[in-house]
This record gives C-alpha cells, structure tokens and sequence, in this order.
C-alpha cells in the first residue's frame, strides 16, 4: 500500500519503497493508476524511501512519469541519494522526470510552475 499525502497546495505525495521488490510492482503500479485517476491535474511528488533503489523501483517510477505526461499531471521525484537520482535518470532515457534531492524542492518547484486559477 503507497503512503499519501496532499499538501495545502493539493500537491500529492507518494512515497514509494525505493527497494520495491519485483513481485510488489504491479500492484504498485495498479495503486499508482488509481490514485493518478483520482488527482486528475494535480501535482504529484513521487518520493522515493532512502533504501538503495531497486530495478523495480525505477521501472515503477518511469511508468508513473509515462503515466502522468500522458494524462497532463505534472511529476516530480525526490531521491535524496545521487545513486538513486542517477538510476531513475538513466533509466528514463529521452523523458527523464523533475528529479529533486529534498522533498521541499520538489514541492516549491510543481506549485511554482502550476497554472493560475481566473
């Protein structure tokens, strides 16, 4: 079960076990589909735990960036471990998410870049 939390500017967090094991991806990512049905537009910060980061894990988070583009939800990640930043940018290829070391950063910089409601 993923671990949530809006902030008061209806940013969504999702922590995620960066040592996500192979056999928990699916059901992650079913998780993911779901909550990502429900936030509609709004921003989500997908952090990732301090654990050394798993295959899986990347794997899952590339699926939520694909995800969230496709639906126009803006995604930013937080690694706090330069191993884990450079395993997910590495394993994104052309489309590499919003990667941020602390979750602060991450949150500062979705509410910063999110339309103006008229």
């Amino acid at each position: 079960m993923l671990s949530i939390k809006v902030t008061d500017s209806d940013v969504t967090i999702v922590r995620l076990r960066a040592d996500l094991a192979i056999d928990s991806r699916a059901t992650t990512a079913w998780e993911l589909d779901r909550l990502l049905s429900v936030v509609r537009r709004s921003p989500v910060v997908l952090e990732l735990s301090d654990d050394p980061v798993s295959p899986a894990a990347v794997s899952t988070v590339i699926r939520a960036n694909r995800m969230c583009r496709d639906s126009g939800i803006p995604l930013a990640v937080v690694a706090r471990s330069p191993e884990a930043r450079r395993a997910v940018a590495a394993g994104s290829g052309v489309d590499v998410p919003d990667i941020h070391e602390a979750l602060g950063v991450a949150v500062a910089a979705l509410t910063a870049s999110a339309p103006v409601a008229a």
